[in-house]
């Protein structure tokens, strides 16, 4: 009798879990903003590869930080955004780069 009585309370337990937590729990959907764009520059006495890298990555950081002020912390990760685009050039001097996309959060 107390073996039945444990395996409904278990049975109805699972039932809650199955049926109810997807309810309670909010599915994640990305939500993605306007595109931002941000530019940098590197003049540093490397490689030209070194500092068209400098470069690209003093872009997205300064995008980060644009998309941050403009859209808030959870908007801020070059890894989640979208539309992604990268356009470096330049001289044997320096190197500048543009980046642009559209931040996007899971939250």
């Amino acid at each position: 009798m107390r073996r039945a009585s444990r395996l409904a309370k278990i049975a109805v337990l699972l039932i809650f879990v199955v049926i109810a937590v997807p309810a309670i729990v909010p599915a994640q959907a990305k939500t993605c903003k306007d595109a931002v764009s941000a530019q940098a520059r590197s003049a540093a006495q490397l490689s030209d590869a070194s500092r068209e890298k400098r470069a690209k990555d003093k872009a997205i950081a300064n995008w980060s930080k644009r998309v941050r002020d403009t859209y808030g912390w959870m908007y801020r990760f070059w890894s989640k955004s979208e539309a992604q685009k990268v356009d470096c050039g330049g001289t044997a001097k320096f190197k500048r780069c543009l980046v642009s996309a559209k931040p996007c959060t899971l939250w």
